[in-house]
């Protein structure tokens, strides 16, 4: 019997080592599956097709931008689908960031205000896309909201979005905000957002 649509993506998955880097292979593989069969994967109860789905979203949106994309993706995100941060990672600078960039920045900060830590790491990862264009303000915003919160969930991607807004974006600024607020981010969030910087510098904000 030939296998279709969703069941044939996770067949496919199962061959591969279950890592992002599969998932992009199957995703490249089934490129024309169509919304249904990819929403089903979404709200699967399996972790492989999920992170399949999410990988065809940002897929989906490289080819034909589309506000829907974001919408589908978040919508999963806000019923509390996601429980890998590897979900967030993959695809919120693509699904949820750079639609906002030179427009209005307020979804992100709805986001940041969300009762569910996934979806407070989506406004923080998203802020990615802003950093690459040289725009420190906006992840810098964002984390000025969320740095005091302790979840790894959110402390993780604050390091990592605020060391890539320091490297891309501004040195200066990244230090004046560390100087601020660096006694609110966990140990290991501090660490991460200083890894780029001289080491005195690097040495002094982790005091």
């Amino acid at each position: 019997m030939q296998v279709h649509g969703a069941e044939a993506v996770l067949a496919a998955f199962a061959r591969t080592p279950g890592d992002v880097a599969g998932a992009r292979r199957v995703a490249r593989q089934f490129a024309d599956l169509d919304e249904g069969e990819r929403s089903a994967l979404l709200w699967s109860e399996d972790a492989g097709a999920r992170l399949v789905a999410v990988v065809l979203l940002v897929q989906a949106m490289r080819a034909h931008p589309d506000p829907e994309l974001t919408d589908e993706y978040l919508a999963a995100a806000k019923a509390e689908r996601f429980e890998d941060t590897v979900l967030v990672d993959v695809a919120a600078e693509e699904l949820v960031g750079a639609p906002l960039v030179g427009g209005s920045t307020g979804p992100l900060f709805a986001l940041a205000k969300s009762d569910v830590s996934m979806v407070r790491r989506i406004a923080v990862v998203a802020t990615l896309a802003f950093a690459k264009q040289g725009d420190a303000e906006v992840p810098l915003a964002i984390a000025g909201r969320l740095v005091r919160e302790r979840g790894a969930t959110v402390q993780s991607a604050l390091g990592w979005v605020l060391r890539e807004t320091g490297k891309r974006a501004s040195e200066a600024a990244l230090v004046a905000f560390l100087e601020r607020n660096g006694r609110f981010l966990s140990p290991a969030a501090r660490a991460t957002a200083t890894e780029h910087l001289p080491p005195a510098e690097r040495d002094r904000l982790r005091a």
